[in-house]
């Protein structure tokens, strides 16, 4: 019974949308609505978790419960609206007790005595991401994977006008030295995306998700030089031009975010002019 199944879940304190590797709402706004999508990701980790497979593994029988359970929840129009109110709360909650326990553990930092050396450059970059986090926590802003710093993804972005819009999140078959980047940037450059130009493969990341040892397939962030460039890939894939390596192609920002999107903005009257070749009078 799918309300038994929504206890128990909320007792174990479950992220299904973990289990079936979609992405977390992480407000009322950004709730992963595509029920073909669930039901195809089911049928794609069902197969690769089915008992059948592993009779003599538990971990894997378990994960092959918590599949169905997932599905049966986040396609169910009666139950699902009381979970994701439930977990956007949950993660809200337990987000905001983490943030605060390193906000507090940063004004320690800060407040210590200054060293008469200089400080480790991983300690200057979690100084300035801490300003950044009560910035934003002072704006009731989102923050997105604080937990994570990596100084050399936060580089690149700030070097691409566009980086997040620019980014495919990208799943295909693991590969011998995936781990390795540029070995990772090669394989795509030349085995996935042929009939782009190196060029346009401007930087990737990994899922910290990624078991490479382990499993069939892994999830690379894959940024583009431009976002026409990651569009025109989006767009092909979408529209059945399959790569036979290639699982899942999705943009980074999910496409529902902008469904709604209705913003009008009133052009400066000299553009205005400028755009219907209309004369500017000068004072």
């Amino acid at each position: 019974m799918p309300g038994h199944e929504l206890e128990d879940v909320i007792n174990q304190r479950l992220n299904l949308y973990d289990v079936l590797e979609l992405p977390t709402p992480l407000d009322v706004h950004t709730i992963y609505d595509d029920l073909p999508q669930i039901k195809r990701k089911y049928r794609t980790l069902a197969l690769k978790y089915h008992p059948d497979k592993h009779p003599d593994n538990p971990s894997i029988i378990h994960k092959f419960h918590l599949l169905s359970t997932a599905t049966n929840i986040l396609t169910n129009a009666d139950v699902r609206p009381h979970y994701d109110r439930w977990l956007i709360e949950f993660l809200r909650k337990t987000n905001d007790i983490e943030r605060n326990k390193l906000i507090q553990k940063l004004e320690e930092s800060e407040s210590s005595t200054i060293p008469t050396t200089t400080p480790h450059p991983d300690l200057l970059q979690i100084q300035r991401h801490g300003e950044l986090l009560r910035k934003l926590k002072h704006f009731n802003l989102p923050y997105g994977d604080w937990k994570h710093l990596n100084t050399q993804d936060q580089e690149n972005a700030s070097q691409h006008p566009y980086y997040d819009c620019s980014t495919l999140r990208i799943v295909l078959d693991n590969f011998l030295q995936s781990n390795n980047k540029s070995n990772c940037l090669s394989h795509l450059r030349n085995q996935v995306f042929i009939t782009l130009s190196a060029n346009e493969i401007y930087d990737i990341y990994f899922s910290e998700r990624n078991n490479y040892s382990k499993d069939d397939s892994i999830i690379i962030y894959t940024v583009f030089d431009t976002p026409i460039t990651a569009q025109h890939v989006f767009r092909n894939w979408s529209s059945g031009n399959l790569i036979p390596t290639v699982k899942d192609i999705s943009p980074l920002i999910p496409l529902h975010y902008y469904s709604d999107f209705n913003l009008e903005t009133e052009l400066n009257d000299d553009i205005a002019r400028l755009v219907s070749n209309e004369p500017i009078l000068l004072d």
